[in-house]
């Protein structure tokens, strides 16, 4: 019985969409997608988000900080796959990687971002999100 509800819906919602596309009707915008922004999809794209909005990135900074981003995340990515390299070298690696990538990043920023970025880096430490 509830096979069969479900396909009388199913088959009710492709008529209902068949109409309207025949008759050159796109379906109405709901407010969820009109009125927010896209959201970006990966994470370095996510991470160039939040530091654009948390810091007023300006779109030179984005351009330079994207290729410091993918190439972290291209090294962490490599050292995950190395399963030849002790556990404990593993991590002395990734944690000279993400020094590295934010020590290039803070060279980008202006002295009131670094200030700014420093700022959040120890309130999420001191919240207990260390390296995040």
């Amino acid at each position: 019985m509830r096979n069969l509800f479900v396909r009388v819906i199913a088959v009710s919602f492709l008529l209902a969409t068949g109409q309207r596309f025949l008759a050159g009707q796109e379906p109405a915008p709901t407010p969820s997608n009109t009125q927010q922004a896209p959201q970006p999809h990966g994470r370095v794209e996510r991470q160039l988000q939040r530091m654009r909005e948390t810091l007023n990135l300006t779109d030179d900074q984005v351009a330079q900080i994207r290729p410091v981003l993918e190439t972290r995340n291209q090294q962490l990515k490599e050292l995950r796959a190395n399963s030849s390299m002790p556990q404990g070298e593993a991590r002395a690696k990734a944690v000279e990687v993400r020094k590295s990538a934010r020590r290039q990043i803070e060279h980008i920023l202006t002295p009131e971002q670094r200030q700014k970025q420093k700022a959040l880096r120890r309130g999420r430490q001191a919240g207990g999100q260390v390296g995040r």
